[in-house]
């Protein structure tokens, strides 16, 4: 039948992703190599931009609240009772603002890299997050990251906004290791 798609492609075009959320390794597979984000390299930057950020939310807030305590036309001057509904009202906008933050850091921070023989994966407790097929994966190695990227892709919704369709070991002290191991077991390093 000439018109019939192939598994895994839509009518010839892009690999279809999987929507189904993977499951933990098993009893059928060999888990290879497990690793962690380095606490140093990915907690202490995202602290810093948090606390940046944040900084930046709270002089902001202030400095268009601070002419409105010269009073107005319509509100009138504010007395000293208006200082702590500003400052409740400043403190919400930051918790509005760094929440989301906060809890993607802390995410990452909790994060575990696994290599088995079939998949590499990234867990959050015993959740998958992330499931990429090591055999026929594309891999990109840098300084402290490993990349895959195979039609054989799943991401969590949490993961989709750090860029490009692929699933990274960002924050590795030793990338080189896992790496060869997923080269052993399917996936083709590319330069980059």
């Amino acid at each position: 039948m000439g018109g019939e798609a192939e598994a895994g492609t839509v009518a010839g075009a892009l690999p279809v992703r999987r929507r189904v959320r993977p499951r933990p390794p098993d009893a059928a597979e060999t888990i290879l190599w497990e690793g962690r984000p380095s606490v140093a390299a990915g907690r202490s930057r995202d602290a810093a931009l948090l606390l940046i950020l944040l900084a930046g939310l709270m002089a902001l807030a202030l400095f268009l609240v601070a002419p409105h305590f010269q009073g107005s036309a319509f509100a009138g001057r504010p007395g000293p009772e208006a200082v702590p509904l500003v400052l409740v009202m400043a403190a919400g906008t930051l918790l509005v603002m760094g929440l989301p933050l906060w809890f993607r850091a802390t995410a990452r921070g909790r994060a575990r890299y696994v290599l088995t023989n079939r998949r590499a994966l990234v867990l959050v407790g015993r959740s998958v997050v992330a499931e990429a097929l090591l055999f026929g994966a594309e891999m990109t190695v840098t300084d402290s990251a490993v990349s895959f990227w195979t039609p054989a892709l799943y991401l969590d919704w949490r993961l989709r906004d750090e860029g490009p369709d692929r699933l990274r070991f960002d924050c590795l002290a030793d990338p080189e290791t896992p790496a060869a191991i997923a080269e052993a077991h399917g996936a083709r390093r590319l330069a980059g």
